[in-house]
C-alpha cells in the first residue's frame, strides 16, 4: 500500500499519527468524539475531507493492522 504524503508540518503530522493510535486503540467512537469536539479546529480538517484526509485514513488503517 502506498503511503499518501504526509504533511510537511511536523506538529501536525504528528496530531494525524497520534489520533490514528489512539482511534486504532479506542474504537469509531473516539474519532466520532475527537470530530465533534474539533470541528471548529483548523487542525482537525483533515476529519473532515481536508487535505491530509487520505494520509489519515492510511495511517490509521496502519495501526489497526499492527493491532491484530
Amino acid at each position: 500500500m502506498d503511503i499518501p504524503s504526509p504533511p510537511e508540518d511536523q506538529e501536525l503530522r504528528n496530531v494525524i499519527d497520534k489520533l490514528a493510535q489512539f482511534v486504532a486503540r479506542n474504537g469509531p467512537e473516539f474519532e466520532k468524539m475527537t470530530m465533534e469536539k474539533q470541528k471548529d479546529n483548523p487542525k482537525f480538517s483533515f476529519l473532515f475531507g481536508g487535505e491530509y484526509f487520505s494520509y489519515y485514513k492510511c495511517k490509521l488503517a496502519m495501526e489497526q493492522q499492527q493491532r491484530m
